[in-house]
């Protein structure tokens, strides 16, 4: 059985003719009825009744009529999404949130997509950076925000630079240091400091290690919290410095919290945004072309 059987079958039911049928469907009359006798002999049920002039629907073939009528209307209904969504109109896209690194950016692409792809199911999942590529390649996520992207991965996604960013010091405003307008690497060696943790963000932490490393002193490490906010509160209650991205500034709405940068921009870590290589989707296209606008919007 096909679905010309039941397209066949139901112009027939609905014209009660299987000329006006034929002329309907723009075949001819023979191949009409061949086509509903055919269903017939394969369901093994008498579907219609034909009559010198009308053909009408056997107390079978009324109840055929109406799940055939309804078949054709999801497949047609099947068709129309297909192409809706090959043109990105209607579709699921999942966004992965880190912290930081999206707010600035993400809340104004993600209006201007929910405008204009009103039928697009937009999710969005919060994981760390370290996590973002991992959800991305399981398929958790179709794009994701990142400081970094494991070689052992890079052959399974593509990735683009969404912007370098400086590391900051944070630090209470009654600290000896607010009085510079930059903090050398050397003023920190007898700070404590507070960092975020490595399996979060494993490029940040390592290139901040490597700075002290160049600066030829070990950091004193107070504490590894596992969130921004944390880290933000620590240094608040004076257990210590923070190095954080810039981008935390954001985060911070305390009178207590002084940022300064480092001085001579010492140390930097990317921000990047990567989606699967094997992802053609035109819903995936359309949101990555948002977040390019935006990054030369932020460029300029």
């Amino acid at each position: 059985m096909e679905l010309r059987h039941l397209r066949y079958f139901c112009a027939v039911a609905e014209e009660g003719n299987f000329s006006l049928a034929a002329k309907r469907l723009n075949v001819s009359q023979s191949g009409v009825s061949g086509q509903v006798r055919d269903l017939e002999n394969e369901i093994g049920v008498l579907l219609l009744r034909r009559g010198p002039r009308e053909v009408t629907l056997t107390p079978q073939g009324v109840i055929f009529f109406e799940e055939a009528k309804e078949i054709l209307h999801r497949a047609e209904h099947a068709v129309a999404l297909v192409l809706r969504s090959s043109r990105g109109e209607v579709g699921r896209l999942s966004v992965g949130l880190c912290g930081p690194v999206t707010s600035t950016i993400l809340p104004e692409v993600i209006r201007k997509f929910r405008q204009r792809f009103p039928g697009i199911e937009l999710v969005l999942k919060e994981r760390t950076s370290a996590e973002q590529v991992k959800c991305l390649i399981d398929g958790q996520i179709d794009i994701a925000f990142t400081r970094g992207v494991p070689p052992d991965m890079r052959h399974l996604v593509h990735h683009e630079m969404l912007r370098k960013e400086p590391v900051v010091v944070v630090m209470h405003r009654s600290h000896k240091l607010c009085a510079e307008k930059t903090i050398s690497v050397a003023s920190l060696a007898s700070e404590r400091l507070v960092l975020y943790c490595r399996e979060g963000a494993p490029e940040l932490f390592d290139n901040i290690i490597a700075t002290f490393k160049k600066a030829k002193f070990s950091p004193q490490i107070a504490d590894l919290p596992v969130s921004w906010l944390s880290i933000l509160t620590m240094v608040e209650s004076g257990e210590g410095v923070g190095l954080v991205p810039a981008c935390v500034q954001h985060l911070s709405n305390s009178k207590n919290l002084v940022f300064r940068s480092l001085a001579q921009n010492r140390c930097e870590v990317d921000a990047l945004f990567a989606w699967r290589r094997k992802d053609q989707s035109a819903v995936v296209a359309e949101f990555l072309e948002l977040i390019r606008q935006k990054r030369s919007e932020l460029a300029k």
